[in-house]
């Protein structure tokens, strides 16, 4: 496939801008009864997978800018950092989302405790390599539960990083996303997927959510350093369009 050209992004960053906006309004219009169930489904799934495809489009056609030119072996060691920082976020989310419901958030009543115990199996699955499996569960816990934050947060990750299937991957994150916009875990996935996409403004807003969720201090410390190569990045993008 060819690289997006200038022109052809603008439109698509538009498309993608008005999707996720338009998400964002249906999401407000359902929570106030202004629209009925069959609608807000229809409409959900249509703007979820269209901004699937827009995102994927702008993520062929641009790579991931860094915030400044490094010699070869700085680079690796920038991806380097990058894929441990990743992969510790992801284990750190894994076993905190075990905890939280270890402490009895989901421990009342025979369907909820089945839903904990296959969440329960499914993040060690996840953790142990078995991605597929891991799925598997999700699939079973959004079959009972369609908005369920952390299966669609986790199963969005999963496809995204471990199956090749990121546009099913960022279809899931973003139901997470509109399912509950209070759980710092789909916020945190989604500044990944869009930081690796190159879609830096949209990372910097998933971060700036994240940390008004008040996350635990670890979740922000292994985000630290995304956030500070985004802002670098941000700040050399003003730096270049304000220069003489």
């Amino acid at each position: 496939m060819s690289e997006a050209t200038p022109a052809g992004s603008t439109a698509l960053e538009e498309q993608r801008d008005f999707l996720l906006r338009s998400l964002e309004d249906l999401e407000r219009e359902h929570e106030a009864g202004d629209v009925d169930e069959q609608d807000y489904v229809a409409l959900k799934d249509d703007y979820t997978a269209r901004a699937a495809a827009v995102l994927r489009q702008l993520a062929q056609g641009r790579p991931t800018p860094a915030p400044r030119r490094a010699r070869p072996t700085g680079r690796r060691l920038a991806a380097l950092a990058g894929v441990l920082l990743f992969a510790g976020l992801a284990g750190l989310l894994v076993a905190q989302a075990s905890g939280r419901r270890d402490a009895g958030d989901l421990s009342s009543g025979d369907t909820r405790q089945s839903v904990t115990e296959k969440l329960n199996e499914a993040g060690r699955l996840l953790s142990s390599g078995d991605a597929q499996g891991a799925v598997d569960l999700y699939d079973e816990v959004l079959a009972d539960q369609p908005t369920n934050a952390e299966a669609l947060t986790y199963r969005g990750w999963a496809l995204y990083q471990f199956l090749d299937q990121p546009e099913e991957g960022l279809t899931s994150l973003i139901d997470a996303a509109t399912a509950d916009r209070e759980y710092p875990d789909a916020a945190a996935f989604l500044a990944v997927v869009f930081f690796r996409s190159g879609l830096i403004p949209q990372a910097a807003n998933e971060l700036d959510r994240l940390e008004a969720l008040d996350p635990p201090p670890a979740m922000l410390d292994l985000t630290a350093g995304m956030r500070e190569q985004i802002d670098a990045i941000l700040a050399s993008s003003t730096t270049s369009t304000t220069a003489p």
